[in-house]
């Protein structure tokens, strides 16, 4: 792929489907934690069928510093993290700048099961937490152990005591945080763009995912739920069982209820509100990366997403099939076009 001179103001990428614009924003959104926009593991991203490993460097800049970032996958299997030329955990890399972004996966997020909602709940906590992460894996971590004690059928109480106590401290933390980037979040959509439609989130679903809940009620909810856990070979009850949801304000309706272009815009809305809060929060807007951000939105609210992505004054990175999508902020865009030449990405200035 050629190379791409960008100026810093936001960045339109097109080209036919499969060219590889994608890749692009894929590359970017692995300078975080996790997998990335596509969430591929680290081994599916390699060149198939060499698997020769991949490797990402970058130099980020924002108001206080600038930092050489570094991620890569070699001859192992998990990915390695260099900042400044020092290894670093992937969960380093939230703590000092923040990526969001928007691909046509999610367009399914509001109608498919809870788990991609809890997915999404926690990349946007992360950002405002990124202690967050590492709690989360500790919170596995136990609770894997856990499961596979009840699918062995194994009731040994001293056991079960350990790994819920520890559960329970890392649990009420993970309620405590998802309930502070909904109220963020929330207070940051009722100050959005008229054009898009005003959402109020909503942690949902089971009993235990309160911010208030302490950890001597987690604690006593495992503990009491165990018989019922035995029976099903899995935990029933706990922080890992919530799910988020959003009401359209103007309809009175949920979003599961709301069209495809609603639930597209709603969606919208969120990453914007989410992109406000955190520059006001940390004094740097994010790096956003919006793939395929303009289907199924009207030229109206296409107007006016372009309007607020200048407003924030961010590092943007868009992608569509047509450069003529772009046109309403044409003299204001970075702009390049992708094509293929026999299996080989190709990108010129446009």
């Amino acid at each position: 792929m050629s190379k791409m001179a960008m100026t810093g103001r936001p960045v339109a990428i097109f080209g036919k489907n499969g060219v590889g614009k994608t890749n692009i924003l894929e590359a970017i959104s692995l300078l975080s934690p996790g997998r990335g926009i596509r969430n591929a593991k680290s081994y599916d991203i390699s060149r198939k069928p060499e698997g020769l490993g991949w490797k990402i460097k970058a130099k980020l800049q924002n108001n206080k510093q600038i930092l050489e970032v570094e991620t890569f996958l070699d001859s192992g299997t998990s990915r390695v993290v260099r900042i400044d030329e020092k290894i670093q955990t992937q969960i380093s890399l939230s703590k000092n700048y923040k990526i969001l972004w928007l691909s046509p996966l999610m367009d399914r997020l509001w109608i498919e099961g809870a788990e991609g909602r809890r997915k999404f709940l926690d990349r946007m906590t992360l950002n405002f937490i990124p202690d967050h992460g590492s709690i989360f894996i500790r919170f596995q971590k136990c609770l894997r152990q856990r499961n596979r004690l009840l699918k062995d059928n194994i009731n040994d109480e001293k056991w079960y005591d350990v790994l819920e106590e520890k559960l329970s401290i890392d649990g009420a933390n993970l309620n405590k945080n998802r309930a502070i980037a909904v109220k963020k979040i929330d207070k940051a959509l009722e100050n959005l763009n008229p054009v898009f439609p005003k959402a109020k989130l909503s942690l949902i679903d089971t009993q235990y995912l309160d911010s208030s809940t302490s950890i001597e009620e987690l604690r006593q909810a495992f503990k009491d739920n165990r018989s019922k856990d035995l029976s099903a070979g899995r935990t029933l009850v706990g922080p890992h069982r919530v799910d988020m949801s959003a009401l359209y304000i103007e309809k009175n309706n949920s979003v599961t209820d709301c069209s495809t272009g609603e639930q597209k815009a709603i969606l919208i809305s969120i990453i914007l509100a989410n992109a406000w809060s955190l520059s006001e929060l940390i004094g740097d807007p994010p790096i956003l990366l919006l793939d395929e951000v303009t289907a199924h939105l009207d030229s109206n609210r296409r107007a006016e997403l372009y309007n607020e992505i200048l407003n924030l004054k961010a590092q943007v990175f868009m992608t569509g099939t047509d450069k003529k999508l772009f046109d309403s902020m044409s003299d204001s865009l970075d702009q390049f076009e992708v094509s293929d030449n026999d299996g080989v990405s190709q990108i010129i200035s446009a």
